[in-house]
Parts: structure tokens; sequence; C-alpha cells
């Protein structure tokens, strides 16, 4: 008999925070993603990362590990933000750079 048989698979959440405590990045724990599963629960991700753009890639990471483990599309943000992203779609560019791509190309 298998031990993924005997004791049930393993919680997707927790073997995608494995996943993602392997991004090496040095620091204490600050920056804290939520992040909406289709099934409406809410998890929260820590980031080790001090700085946002260290922060955005770790957590980007751990939304990759989590949509590639259930299958779907994740809604995530960082505490503290009214904004949510989908997926690992996260853009920097403000509205108005984007507006300005949309009608005269890439800035």
């Amino acid at each position: 008999m298998d031990m993924a048989v005997m004791f049930g698979p393993k919680d997707p959440i927790i073997e995608c925070r494995e996943e993602a405590k392997r991004t090496n990045v040095p620091g204490r724990y600050r920056i804290t993603a939520e992040i909406l599963l289709k099934n409406g629960s809410r998890r929260i991700y820590r980031a080790k990362a001090i700085d946002r753009k260290s922060a955005v890639q770790e957590v980007l990471t751990f939304v990759d590990a989590v949509q590639r483990h259930t299958g779907e599309t994740v809604m995530w943000r960082f505490r503290g933000e009214n904004t949510y992203h989908m997926g690992t779609n996260f853009s920097k560019k403000t509205i108005f750079n984007r507006i300005f791509e949309f009608f005269f190309g890439e800035v």
C-alpha cells in the first residue's frame, strides 16, 4: 500500500507553499498576499521578501504553482490593496500607459 493512499492526498495549497519556499529570497516575512480560489476560500501567503519587487515575483511563483495543481485560475492581491489580479497576469503599468499603448503601440 502506498503512503499517499494510506494517508490521503495532500492539500494542494500546502504543496504549492513548499514549492514557493524553494525560492531563495533572504529576509523576513513582511509582505502578505491574499489568494482567492474559485470555491470562495481565501488563503494567506506570507512572502519572505522585504521589498515589493521580490515579493511580487515570489507571489507569482506561488500563484502559478496553485494554478498548476488545481487547474483553475485564481485571483490574488496584496493585503491592504483594493485591486485583485487574475492568475499570473501582473502588470506594473499605469492606466495612462495602458491607454497610450492601446492607441499608439508599445511605450
